[in-house]
């Protein structure tokens, strides 16, 4: 193991530049794949930021023009669940 450090250690020595480029390129790659991999998270469920901002989920009743009224005033009076 100490004799392969050494060697690694020495070859980049030597060959500074291409030391320089492998570092840079290694960084370019990792950050390329953070970038990818957090935008893909958001992408993946757009819904997400919304129904964080709602505070959950919510329910949306669509009645008819020809539903019974009083059957909506019994839904308008239904009491929130708290949270």
């Amino acid at each position: 193991m100490r004799a392969t450090l050494r060697w690694a250690h020495a070859d980049l020595r030597t060959h500074r530049g291409e030391a320089l480029f492998l570092v840079l390129a290694t960084t370019g790659v990792i950050t390329a794949l953070l970038l990818a991999s957090a935008l893909f998270g958001y992408a993946a469920n757009p819904w997400q930021r919304v129904f964080a901002q709602t505070n959950g989920a919510h329910v949306w009743i669509h009645a008819r023009g020809d539903a019974d009224p009083a059957d909506l005033e019994r839904l308008r009076d239904l009491d929130e669940p708290e949270g």
